[in-house]
């Protein structure tokens, strides 16, 4: 993005009251025409059928169009070890890169987030009077988001969230948490009791499923023991709810994936938009690993560095927080995401194989995952090795030589790093501490582009173990050791809602609203 001011929405640059009026229109056909009719209440349902208004929600679940794809999955996957942003914008070293966002791309995912989820929502909640499978649908969405949300920023407003108030109080996350498990439960029942159902409607949006109620109990399912997973440290019911989850049942086949297949206007698939603009490419931290491991999926995700055609290393990353503040000049001929090359490509909600990699990892805990945690693992595998179209699987997993790779940025000096790891691929029979880390390792492979997830891992576990940012920016808190650890809270709270935020500050580990704090389910030291 050559000039980010130019390109940022308007919505960016309100407060959340006015991010929430907008959203709200964006959802109604022919908002402009009909201006004095929508704006006497904007949580009316008239003339507004659920299943539109869930179209819109839905939105949330990949980011596909630019600023959103910006503001949340590149930075996530800088954070993740996925992907990297070369550019600085205007802002030189005060950015995500260095681990001083500044406020426009910190507030991203908060205006995402709660601009497309609330407004609609509570639309569909009047309109089904809370019942129904579109109203569950909206519910797991709803959920959806706001799980995102607590592992970005720790305490949010949720079960003080009621219809038009934009002023909520925050819950401190074990009671958000807590929470959104009691509602995506409900949910769950709701598809459980429903799942024969055919509704037309909700096939006409529903770009995952198309309205298969069947692999949306999967997908809820999956979310529940992925929630279940990430608290686990902490939360005492982590261990019932994931085993409820693996019951009901999760993803296991590559046909049960989810994927955003939303396409048209900016609509679209977000990484060839960023990609143009020469602000996203390969992370250097997972070509390591996947080069060390000579890794069949290569092709798959990346394109071949030009930097130097003549070396034998063909896939080049580049370093997230480089040696020197970078410009997408910089970094043109490095590799690029295979998703970026065709804007029409779809973008990844979830994969069947992280069901597989969470359930070796709630097996090496030693609950009941329906099977053991060597199983577990070489299942995600191979699902992945199918998702991603490669063969090879069964070699792949049985190496028992290959290690992560050196990074050499043989465009750029002062950004090499050694291997990060040792670990081996092929499973330790004999029940080595080392096999947490090779399920994360792989899950992180596996599951390129859902960085956020990845980011989560390595917060909440040190695995994968990741390179970061060269330096960190002058003023910034964040330790060039762990990373970034969470989002501050936005500027429009701070302006809209301000005892509240400051309230939830006071929540926080550490007291202060920064980078650098863990949240309550992360790894402390």
């Amino acid at each position: 993005m050559s000039n980010y001011n130019s390109k940022t929405p308007e919505i960016m640059k309100k407060g959340f009251y006015y991010l929430f009026l907008s959203a709200t229109c964006l959802t109604l056909s022919g908002c402009i025409g009909k201006f004095e009719e929508y704006n006497t209440n904007p949580y009316q349902p008239t003339k507004v059928a659920a299943t539109d208004l869930l179209a819109t929600m839905f939105h949330v679940y990949a980011s596909p169009n630019q600023n959103d794809c910006q503001f949340n999955n590149c930075m996530w996957g800088c954070f993740s070890g996925h992907v990297a942003a070369p550019a600085q914008w205007e802002f030189g070293e005060n950015t995500f890169l260095y681990y001083n966002a500044q406020n426009k791309h910190n507030d991203g995912s908060w205006s995402n987030y709660y601009g497309r989820i609330y407004p609609n929502f509570y639309r569909i909640q009047e309109v089904t009077e809370g019942r129904g499978v579109v109203y569950s649908i909206a519910m797991i969405t709803r959920i959806y988001a706001m799980h995102i949300m607590l592992s970005l920023q720790g305490p949010i407003p949720y079960t003080q969230m009621i219809s038009g108030n934009t002023k909520a109080a925050y819950d401190s996350e074990e009671v958000a948490w807590k929470a959104l498990f009691e509602d995506l439960d409900k949910a769950i029942i709701d598809l459980e009791n429903n799942k024969t159902q055919v509704n037309s409607d909700l096939a006409g949006v529903d770009q995952f499923f198309k309205g298969d109620l069947t692999k949306w109990l999967k997908f809820a399912n999956t979310l529940k023991l992925r929630m279940a997973i990430r608290v686990s440290d902490v939360y005492p019911e982590a261990q019932a709810l994931a085993e409820a989850a693996v019951k009901s049942g999760v993803m296991e086949s590559k046909d049960d994936s989810a994927f955003d297949t939303t396409s048209g206007g900016i609509q679209k698939n977000g990484y060839s938009i960023v990609d143009a603009w020469g602000e996203v490419k390969a992370n250097a931290n997972v070509i390591s690993y996947m080069n060390g491991y000579n890794d069949p999926r290569l092709p798959k995700y990346f394109t071949q560095q030009k930097v130097n055609e003549d070396n034998p290393v063909k896939y080049l990353g580049v370093r997230f927080g480089p040696s020197q503040t970078p410009t997408p000049a910089d970094y043109a001929n490095y590799s690029r995401l295979v998703i970026a090359t065709d804007d029409q490509k779809p973008q990844p909600v979830m994969y069947a194989a992280e069901a597989a990699f969470l359930r070796a990892e709630g097996a090496l805990k030693g609950w009941n995952m329906g099977g053991d945690a060597k199983e577990f693992y070489e299942k995600g595998i191979r699902l992945s090795f199918e998702e991603f179209g490669v063969s090879g699987a069964d070699a792949y997993i049985e190496n028992k030589t290959l290690t992560p790779a050196p990074y050499q940025d043989f465009g750029h000096g002062g950004n090499d790093f050694p291997a990060l790891s040792d670990v081996k691929i092929k499973w330790d029979e004999g029940g080595s501490e080392r096999n947490l880390e090779r399920v994360l390792v792989q899950k992180w492979i596996a599951l390129y582009l859902d960085p956020l997830n990845g980011w989560s891992d390595f917060r909440r576990t040190g695995f994968p173990k990741l390179a970061m940012s060269a330096k960190v920016a002058g003023g910034s808190p964040v330790s060039i050791v762990r990373g970034q650890r969470r989002l501050r809270f936005p500027e429009s709270e701070y302006n809209n809602n301000t005892q509240n935020v400051l309230d939830a500050v006071k929540m926080l580990n550490g007291g202060v609203d920064d980078a650098a704090h863990d949240l309550w389910w992360a790894k402390k030291d």
